[in-house]
């Protein structure tokens, strides 16, 4: 009986509590809670600030709550009255498709609807409408409020599920006023960043250097926060901002910079920054008596910084520069010596002193008094070479006994003994006092191995040349006769007769042998244009070789000296020993032909050089 009541006659309700109103008539009828439910049939919804009148107003002009200044005004409270008609609860498909999610201070509200478990018909948007806000009421939330383009969305969901387009989406409901934290007063250290990535040996030195118009430091001032309001109207308070009354003065080699929430301190020039206390100033010249690995570990101070280091430490006992130190800068002096395990790296390096013979050196230019170490570097000029290596374009050096040079151009003025030179242009001695000395003139490859090269080419060539011939081979064996199966096909397509498949396989394996042929044709005519280029790029290297002199302006030699000048292609080596007692000022290779088909390469004496090869060595001393 209690069943046919809600089929015979309609139950409605106007309620602040749907569910309330649930289980009063389910109280009344005797049917149990769990098999009832309703349709929300309209909503009704008043305002008003304080103590004042309710006002009623319609669900169009409920997006007066979608201004935020009203929205957060004080004492405002919402009500609101719902029209339910009360039903059989029924399985609900899409209410089961349905889940709410909100953020944690429930200033956004969102459904999420799986719909693949949702069937299309014409008035889904509305049932979805319908299940949404029933679950909002559920958890006690507003519904038509400040949901702005909430109604769109469904019609764009109801869409998706008529295409079937996807099986999940998300859509806003509604959206509360969060919070803007207020901003606390803090001074960022920007330039201090970039330490991040630097290893515990560099951060040990603490020199961070900049870049002209880098911000090295901001002041972020001290801003109050704006308060926010959820969903159910309830308040979110901020905090007050935390003052710091921060007090930097700098010099001049700093900007400040004043914007409306924060000031910042922009470097004028390029160098390392200097704090003292809250005073900030940027500086190029670093002074030291000694550097030591454990204090100082690494100084990174990069090459266009503008950065100089002095290191002021002359001893014959103990070292400037201590075993394991790494110094990067723009300029590096140092009156001492340098020990081993070190690496200097500069654009110019000045070391009025000893380089250990495990010390290296990189930079541009560099001077050394007494240099037993490596160094690699565009122009090196060295009082004393003493067993130490020399990589660079240019090297002058006063004396040389037991080193390692090579070089484009050399110039030295005493030669002592057991000296390795190699090098590309041109080499220029004073005199030559010692012994056993080897001259060694080459090609300059660039790292480029030119023999290697060749190799490859080769054997490609020879790889491409097999298979042009195989190729070759098995088109001519099959000419003729595919030619005839071609005519014989056309003859069977003219009379609208069908063309058996393996006459067709036949004639398309042929033409896939003959483009296979053009294109291996192809690759050997390109391998043979990259065997022109190399030999050419070789050519021009070795007509430069051809060039290449040892002049010793004394003309006077001591034993076992001796010069040789290494071809690639053909490799070839032509020696010479110079004699003890040997009145010869430069030597070089010349180039003569026998007939007009062949030319003999030998060495080439003479008794005074030309002056056109030292101009360089003039050039350079101006």
């Amino acid at each position: 009986m209690e069943s046919n009541l809600l089929e015979n006659e309609k139950i409605i309700s106007y309620t602040s509590n749907p569910y309330q109103e649930l289980l009063a008539v389910a109280s009344r009828t005797n049917i149990d809670v769990n098999e009832l439910d309703y349709h929300l049939l309209a909503f009704s919804t008043w305002y008003r600030f304080g103590d004042e009148e309710w006002k009623k107003i319609s669900e169009k002009e409920l997006n007066i709550f979608e201004q935020d200044e009203f929205f957060l005004k004080n004492n405002l409270q919402v009500k609101q009255e719902y029209k339910i008609e009360i039903i059989h609860n029924a399985n609900n498909n899409v209410a089961n498709a349905i889940k709410l999610i909100a953020n944690k201070n429930l200033t956004k509200l969102i459904a999420e609807i799986e719909l693949q478990k949702i069937t299309y018909h014409e008035k889904i948007a509305l049932e979805l409408l319908q299940n949404i806000y029933k679950k909002m009421i559920k958890l006690k939330f507003l519904i038509g409020i400040r949901i702005f383009d909430f109604k769109k969305q469904l019609i764009e969901t109801a869409s998706k599920i008529k295409s079937s387009s996807s099986n999940f989406t998300q859509v806003t409901i509604a959206k509360g006023i969060s919070p803007m934290q207020a901003q606390d007063e803090v001074l960022i250290f920007n330039y201090k960043e970039k330490t991040k990535n630097y290893t515990q040996d560099e951060k040990r030195s603490g020199i961070i250097t900049v870049d002209e118009n880098e911000v090295i430091l901001t002041h972020i001032k001290a801003r109050n926060g704006k308060e926010g309001r959820d969903l159910n109207l309830h308040f979110l308070k901020v905090l007050d901002p935390v003052q710091n009354k921060f007090n930097i003065s700098h010099t001049n080699a700093i900007e400040a910079k004043e914007k409306e929430d924060r000031i910042e301190y922009i470097a004028q020039k390029k160098g390392f920054v200097i704090e003292d206390g809250n005073k900030y100033d940027i500086q190029n010249t670093l002074d030291f008596r000694e550097l030591d690995f454990k204090k100082i570990g690494t100084i990174k101070a990069g090459l266009d910084k503008g950065v100089v280091i002095n290191v002021k430490f002359p001893s014959d006992i103990h070292d400037a520069i201590n075993s394991g130190i790494k110094i990067e800068c723009q300029e590096l002096n140092v009156e001492g010596n340098i020990a081993a395990n070190t690496y200097l790296n500069a654009i110019k390096i000045n070391i009025k002193g000893i380089t250990h013979s495990k010390s290296k050196i990189n930079a541009e230019e560099v001077y050394v008094k007494i240099h037993r170490g490596h160094i690699d570097a565009k122009e090196v000029n060295i009082d004393l070479l003493e067993g130490g290596k020399v990589k660079a374009e240019i090297v002058k050096i006063k004396k040389s006994l037991g080193g390692i040079i090579e070089a484009d151009k050399i110039y030295i003025e005493e030669v002592l003994t057991n000296n390795v030179f190699t090098f590309y242009q041109n080499i220029v001695l004073e005199k030559c006092q010692g012994d056993n000395n080897k001259f060694n003139a080459k090609i300059k490859s660039l790292d480029r191995n030119y023999t290697e090269e060749l190799f490859i080419n080769k054997n490609q060539i020879l790889q491409a040349d097999q298979k042009i011939d195989l190729l070759k081979r098995s088109i001519n064996s099959s000419q003729q006769e595919v030619y005839a199966l071609k005519k014989k096909v056309l003859e069977l397509k003219n009379s609208n007769q069908t063309v058996p498949l393996q006459y067709e396989k036949i004639i398309k394996d042929f033409d896939l042998y003959n483009q296979e042929f053009i294109k291996w044709q192809n690759q050997k005519n390109k391998l043979e244009y990259d065997k022109n280029q190399i030999l050419q790029d070789l050519d021009n290297l070795q007509n430069e070789l051809l060039k290449a002199k040892l002049i010793n302006k004394s003309g006077k030699w001591s034993n076992m000296n001796e010069i040789k000048f290494e071809f690639l292609n053909p490799r070839e080596t032509f020696f010479y020993t110079i004699e003890e007692q040997e009145e010869t000022q430069s030597i070089g290779i010349i180039k003569n032909s026998i007939d007009d088909k062949e030319t003999i390469i030998e060495i080439d004496r003479k008794l005074d050089y030309d002056e056109k090869d030292i101009q360089w060595l003039l050039a350079s001393k101006g």
